[in-house]
């Protein structure tokens, strides 16, 4: 039984002294071959020397706010037909920037202003025939508020194609355009 740890003892040693062995050997060969290694030439190229101006730019990363910014939309709902800046483009205040579809609306302008005019012309009928004395006050005054009542109608719809039409609020520079043509 001892014999047999003692030959197992002896069996290992053996063992780990033959690893050491080769390792050290591995280790030695590679040590003589890095000490006669010689690297491989750099690879050099050249050419003339020639004056050059260099722009001076400093490349930054950052935001941008504008001083005084607006969203600008229409106070009433539309087609838009016309699209009339692109973005990032300077403008004046009071260009044209969108224009919303009006052709109803300028339809019913020219309707009320033919009306108008014949309102027009008929108080000044009622005016001479007043002053004939050949109609009453009553007529006049019907004449004078059916001139006006129209005269008012075709403000409105003034308005609302102005309202229709949107202009810069004030001198800038455009950021991104958000609205496509056909787009309500």
């Amino acid at each position: 039984m001892i014999k047999r740890i003692v030959l197992t003892v002896v069996g290992l040693v053996i063992v780990v002294g033959a690893l050491v062995g080769t390792k050290a050997m591995q280790i030695q060969a590679m040590m003589a071959q890095g000490a006669s290694f010689t690297p491989p030439p750099e690879t050099v190229t050249a050419t003339p020397v020639k004056e050059e101006n260099w722009e001076t730019t400093l490349s930054a990363t950052g935001s941008l706010a504008a001083v005084q910014g607006v969203t600008v939309s229409a106070e009433v709902p539309g087609k838009v037909v016309k699209i009339s800046f692109e973005s990032g483009s300077s403008v004046k205040a009071g260009d044209l920037l969108v224009q919303l579809d009006v052709s109803t609306e300028e339809a019913q302008l020219r309707a009320v202003e033919a009306t108008a005019e014949l309102a027009k012309l008929n108080l000044q009928r009622v005016r001479e025939l007043r002053e004939k004395g050949t109609n009453s006050p009553s007529d006049l005054d019907a004449a004078d508020a059916g001139y006006k009542e129209t005269v008012a109608q075709a403000e409105q719809i003034r308005a609302v194609i102005a309202k229709k039409t949107i202009r810069a609020p004030f001198d800038g520079r455009l950021g991104i355009r958000l609205v496509n043509l056909g787009q309500i």
